[in-house]
């Protein structure tokens, strides 16, 4: 009875054993699936955190590049602003300057213009003091026409007088006209510059033939003046006045005697 219980539970202790056995690998399994599922989980996640680590670091490169860029645009930036400061400050140096130089220029030509006023008022006044300051020439006429007398003169040389209504011509004592006036005759004259232009004021002309004319006069009336004064207050004083010809000289012939012969009376 003991042999077939023996014999019974013999069966089912391995019918047992190899359940439990069974059993125990199943859960071995399920562990090491859910281990490995862990590993596996885990590795993923490593990897997933190892893909994120790159990703940050990309971005931290980017971000230092970044900074980088923003660091070199505000140096940049800040050498951009220094250069516009000393732009600026040239620019106001240059308009300072400008401002200067534009005063100093208006200084200077407002002084010219004051000094060019000044030099055409002189020349002006000596203008209008040579204009009507009168002058002197004596000479020789060598040609005239009706508005016009060349005479020539040893201090002036060739000077062209110009002839107007306003000028007064005498020819040998007697009012005449620049017609009148022969070459060669000996001129006298006074003249102002008008326009430029030297215009006689007076003329006194005397010819050739008045001259010779007036010579021999001269010569005639001290002939008879010596005569007279040869006489010695007798009649012969009158025969020599009659001999000049001259009835000034024999009245002077006769005060003459007369004069002698009161001053010989005394004697």
């Amino acid at each position: 009875m003991r042999r077939m219980w023996w014999m019974a539970a013999v069966p089912a202790l391995v019918f047992g054993c190899a359940t439990g056995s069974s059993n125990k690998m199943s859960d071995s399994a399920k562990t090491q699936d859910a281990a490995q599922h862990s590993l596996q989980k885990a590795a993923d996640a490593q990897k997933h955190a190892l893909d994120e680590q790159q990703k940050a670091e990309q971005l931290q490169q980017e971000v230092v590049q970044k900074q980088k860029d923003l660091a070199d645009a505000q140096a940049r930036l800040q050498g951009q602003r220094a250069k516009a400061e000393q732009a600026q400050r040239e620019a106001r140096t240059t308009a300072d300057e400008a401002h200067r130089e534009a005063q100093q220029q208006q200084s200077r030509a407002m002084q010219l213009q004051r000094t060019e006023a000044q030099q055409n008022q002189q020349m002006n006044q000596q203008n209008q003091q040579a204009w009507t300051q009168t002058k002197n020439v004596s000479g020789r006429a060598v040609s005239a026409s009706g508005d016009e007398v060349l005479v020539r003169s040893s201090d002036q040389g060739d000077l062209r007088l110009k002839v107007n209504d306003s000028t007064a011509i005498t020819v040998d004592g007697r009012m005449g006209k620049a017609d009148d006036i022969k070459p060669g005759g000996n001129v006298r004259a006074s003249y102002q510059m008008i326009d430029g232009q030297p215009t006689a004021l007076r003329l006194d002309v005397t010819s050739r033939s008045g001259s010779s004319s007036g010579a021999s006069s001269g010569s005639g009336s001290s002939g008879s003046g010596s005569s007279g004064s040869g006489s010695s207050g007798s009649g012969s004083s009158g025969s020599g006045s009659s001999g000049s010809g001259s009835s000034g000289s024999g009245s002077s012939g006769s005060g003459s005697s007369g004069d002698t012969s009161s001053t010989q009376q005394p004697r």
